[in-house]
């Protein structure tokens, strides 16, 4: 078992990333490109697909982000590295009776996807490329694209330097200290090293910097939000 392997299922086996509700700007990324919903049991479809667009979500963790697409009428899909993790989502699944869990969400490594060239129209992925070193997450990058249509659009979030304890430009790699993940890796971004990140495989649509600060503290920290296009 190799040692990404072995701290996020101890990450998961102690239940730090044990979130069940959708991430706000994952949210909002569905409503505002791919479908919006407009009352108890109704949907505006905003693409343009004559099917159900199927959407992959890049290191899914427990399934959250699954079954909020799967909510949404889309046809979603997961992969992520802890066998903990999955094993977790399979349960929730077989509660929410999300069919056929066993092959749409899978236990696995992002560096090789087992889906062929152009499965989905669509993907996301939510605090999962700034957790590994920056050469796997440039290799998940372009197996990413890999699966992805021509013009698919991907939402994802990369942490920034730009917090109370770094630079705004800072873009290095630590070893989480923390016990919120204890033992992974922490990679941080500037503006620089995503397009470095996205290379030639993506084409920037939205990138939004978004800051959350403790007013009583003075503590803060900031996420890059992107949304990328397929070339």
């Amino acid at each position: 078992m190799n040692s990404r392997l072995i701290e996020w299922n101890h990450s998961y086996s102690n239940r730090d990333n044990f979130v069940f509700y959708p991430h706000e700007e994952v949210i909002r990324f569905v409503s505002k490109y791919i479908i919006k919903r407009i009352g108890l049991n109704s949907y505006n479809p905003i693409h343009s697909h004559k099917t159900k667009p199927k959407i992959l979500d890049v290191g899914c963790g427990i399934g959250r982000h699954i079954f909020f697409c799967h909510q949404m009428e889309l046809d979603a899909y997961g992969i992520d590295l802890s066998t903990v993790a999955i094993k977790t989502a399979h349960e929730w699944a077989a509660n929410l009776a999300f069919p056929n869990a066993d092959k749409r969400i899978i236990q696995g490594d992002i560096r090789a996807l087992p889906w062929e060239m152009e499965s989905f129209q669509y993907a996301i992925s939510h605090g999962v490329f700034d957790s590994m070193h920056f050469e796997i997450a440039k290799t998940s990058i372009g197996e990413t694209a890999r699966v992805l249509q021509k013009g698919a659009l991907f939402y994802c979030d990369l942490i920034s330097g730009d917090d109370s304890k770094h630079s705004r430009e800072y873009a290095g790699e630590e070893i989480v200290q923390s016990q919120h993940e204890k033992g992974t890796v922490q990679s941080y971004y500037n503006y620089k090293k995503i397009l470095e990140l996205i290379g030639d495989h993506f084409e920037i649509i939205e990138a939004n910097l978004i800051r959350k600060e403790n007013i009583l503290s003075g503590d803060f920290l900031s996420r890059y939000h992107l949304v990328l296009k397929k070339i």
